[in-house]
């Protein structure tokens, strides 16, 4: 089972945990991943999205 500290530093997020973390819909990341407003990783059959990629547009949504 995954805790919360482990999520925290896992250098890759589901879809559904940065969904979680943005208080936003998967749906919601699709269409950005699609739109090219967030860059995925395919990693296996999942798509991922990398800790340095999400703390990037935190630091530039926050300016």
């Amino acid at each position: 089972m995954t805790t919360q500290s482990d999520i925290k530093t896992q250098l890759f997020w589901t879809t559904a945990q940065l969904s979680e973390r943005w208080h936003i819909t998967p749906m919601t990341l699709r269409r950005w991943r699609k739109a090219g407003k967030i860059q995925a990783h395919h990693l296996g059959r999942g798509i991922r999205f990398s800790l340095a990629d999400i703390e990037k547009i935190e630091t530039e949504s926050r300016a």
